[in-house]
């Protein structure tokens, strides 16, 4: 071997090392910034003339495990979906109240039916006519209440839909223009990794919101399509399409277009939709979920649970003729069972009761029809009345339940049946965040960087740094000798 040739050998190798140094060093500075993978460089011995001629440097390349990778973005996106459906349930159990809530609806049925039970001991008493009317006013405020939280739900569901389409078509738009820089970078031999690792931080934001899946190109650009086979990015990014509404009534429906589905180009992407491309994951499956199907259920069964109120009070009162409205109102009408969407944000007691609306507390026991005030004592409306609140009978289709149940007992058994779904939603939920969990984790320890094998790489390069710096400086001791011959 050659002077000349051995200082060749020993710069290649100083060189090397301090490529080493850079990448060990940016490793352990960035060991906690989230979404950094560890750098990795690449070496290959440089042979001249079928002699070794010291190393070359062939680049920087990220860990990337890409089959954990898939496995944890689908498992992120089934997590964030249940997440989204178990905060509604929670919201609307809550809404709905504990039994022993003071505020609850099942509470507010039972002060109702208790002040109708000592109206009809002491009919005469006043106090107690008007306590009864403020019970049956706190019940349909209860209904108020809870029907608004359900069109509250779904305004807000479809509004974060909008925001979560916008945010999509903006990261998709990102990471077009990072495939483009991505493959100048590589092509004028520059080191992409950091541009990878912001490209793989939005692929991931993108995967909570809907699942998606990566198309790796020669190039070092990516296609992305939604694990259903919608395409998102080919050589363009595609914006999804999504359409707000502005205000949500019971009514409205996306089944019957009324509301916007979701769209990219003409493929429909509607999460719950027929189309074959359908996503079933992520933010905007919880979402639509709720918006379409979860919250309208909820309306049903509050809504059966208003009908039931209504009807129990129709034609106990003989002073009514058949088709007036009863001591509960449909908005002051008589219930029309063609109507019955929203009815629990309609439902009201009779006007002619209400000292407040020019009626009179005295026709709860005289009877809503009343022209003057009858005998004192007379209870027979008030425990007709009372009869029927407490009668089993069927329960509307609306409210789900099936059996013969008194008024209360729809109330409760609606109550459970929401209580049950949320406990459902929050074990399937648990259920999700542990794989979730999990594979974040896998891949953190496949991917991440380890400290302590990076300071035991800094040391194996320092003494290769040496040992070369070593070898010309002998070299340079060579030439010395050999001028001063």
């Amino acid at each position: 071997m050659s002077i000349t040739s051995a200082l060749s050998n020993a710069t290649s190798g100083l060189s090397v090392a301090s490529k080493r140094a850079d990448v060990v060093s940016n490793n352990i500075a960035n060991a906690l910034t989230p979404g950094f993978a560890k750098r990795n460089v690449h070496v290959s011995e440089n042979v001249l003339a079928g002699s070794g001629a010291g190393v070359n440097f062939d680049g920087v390349t990220r860990t990337v495990d890409q089959a954990l990778t898939r496995d944890r973005r689908l498992a992120d996106s089934a997590f964030m979906r249940d997440q989204t459906i178990a905060t509604t349930y929670l919201s609307f159990n809550n809404a709905l109240g504990e039994p022993g809530d003071p505020f609850s609806l099942f509470s507010q049925y039972q002060n109702f039916e208790s002040s109708l039970r000592s109206l009809s001991q002491t009919p005469e008493s006043q106090p107690l006519q008007a306590q009864v009317l403020d019970a049956a006013k706190a019940l349909t405020s209860a209904f108020h209440q809870l029907a608004a939280d359900v069109q509250s739900t779904r305004q807000n569901a479809d509004a974060k839909i909008a925001e979560q389409v916008d945010f999509v078509n903006s990261a998709l738009k990102q990471i077009e223009k990072l495939n483009s820089e991505i493959t100048t970078a590589s092509a004028g031999g520059r080191d992409a990794t950091a541009l990878e690792d912001q490209r793989k931080v939005l692929i991931d934001k993108i995967s909570e919101v809907l699942p998606v899946k990566e198309v790796r190109r020669s190039d070092g650009k990516i296609g992305l399509i939604t694990t259903e086979g919608a395409v998102l990015i080919a050589e363009t990014a595609r914006e999804l399409s999504f359409t707000p509404t502005n205000a949500i009534t019971p009514d409205l429906t996306f089944g019957a277009g009324d509301l916007s589905g979701l769209t990219v180009g003409t493929t429909e992407l509607t999460p719950g939709g027929s189309g074959v491309f359908a996503v079933n994951k992520g933010v905007l499956a919880g979402l639509f979920n709720v918006r379409d199907e979860i919250a309208p259920e909820f309306q049903m069964q509050i809504d059966g649970l208003a009908r039931d109120v209504i009807e129990r009070f129709e034609g106990v009162d003989p002073t009514l003729m058949p088709g007036d409205p009863g001591l509960f109102t449909d908005a002051g009408a008589a219930f029309n069972p063609a109507t019955e969407i929203g009815l629990s944000g309609r439902i009201a007691v009779n006007a002619t009761v209400d000292p407040d609306l020019g009626g009179a507390v005295w026709r709860l026991r005289d009877g809503i029809g009343a022209v003057a005030e009858g005998a004192a004592g007379n209870a027979n409306i008030i425990l007709a009345m009372l009869d029927s609140l407490t009668a089993l009978r069927t329960p509307p289709a609306g409210t789900g339940l099936s059996g013969t149940l008194s008024a209360i007992g729809a109330a409760a058994n609606v109550t459970s049946a929401i209580g049950r779904s949320r406990i459902t939603s929050e074990s399937q939920l648990a259920a999700t965040a542990a794989r979730s969990q999990s594979l974040n984790d896998a891949e953190l320890a496949a991917t991440a960087v380890d400290t302590d094998v990076e300071l035991q790489q800094l040391l194996l390069i320092e003494q290769a740094f040496s040992a070369n710096a070593r070898v010309i400086q002998a070299a340079d001791d060579m030439m010395r000798t050999l001028t001063e011959l």
